[in-house]
């Protein structure tokens, strides 16, 4: 039986986070990653995997490192490097928006890497809302600028 969707973000929050505390600093870079250049997720897909977060990834990571992180640590193909896209936003700026920004360790396997953006930032271990009306979208994406080429 899959766990709900607010016990996996408890269960794999760091502890400094799960006792109120910010693991990542408002001065982070975080990287957004998406397989297809320009096409980036701004909310959870709920519908798809029951998702109340969208993913970033500490640091500021290249779309080859990026890549190799979604994989697991396995280099991407150079084709899956070339289409992929990458932007970066500091968790400051998420977080002056109303998001939670959440060291989510292992989520995906990545066990330092992985970070849950989380909506509203109110009660986020307990009570995210996968339902991100357009105007929390919009504001999602202004965090972030685009890397070129």
């Amino acid at each position: 039986m899959p766990q709900s969707p607010p016990l996996w973000v408890r269960k794999n929050a760091c502890p400094v986070d799960l006792g109120g505390g910010q693991c990542i600093g408002d001065d982070e870079i975080l990287t957004h990653h998406t397989k297809q250049r320009g096409q980036y997720i701004n909310a959870p897909r709920p519908e798809i995997s029951d998702e109340v977060e969208v993913s970033v990834m500490r640091g500021r990571l290249s779309r080859a490192q990026a890549c190799a992180q979604r994989n697991r640590g396995v280099p991407a193909h150079p084709t899956d490097v070339e289409q992929a896209g990458v932007r970066y936003a500091t968790a400051g700026d998420l977080r002056e928006k109303g998001f939670a920004v959440i060291h989510t360790c292992g989520r995906k396997g990545e066990a330092y890497g992985h970070v849950s953006v989380v909506w509203p930032d109110a009660d986020p271990l307990d009570q995210p809302d996968p339902a991100w009306p357009a105007p929390v979208q919009e504001a999602f994406a202004s965090c972030f600028t685009e890397q070129e080429g």
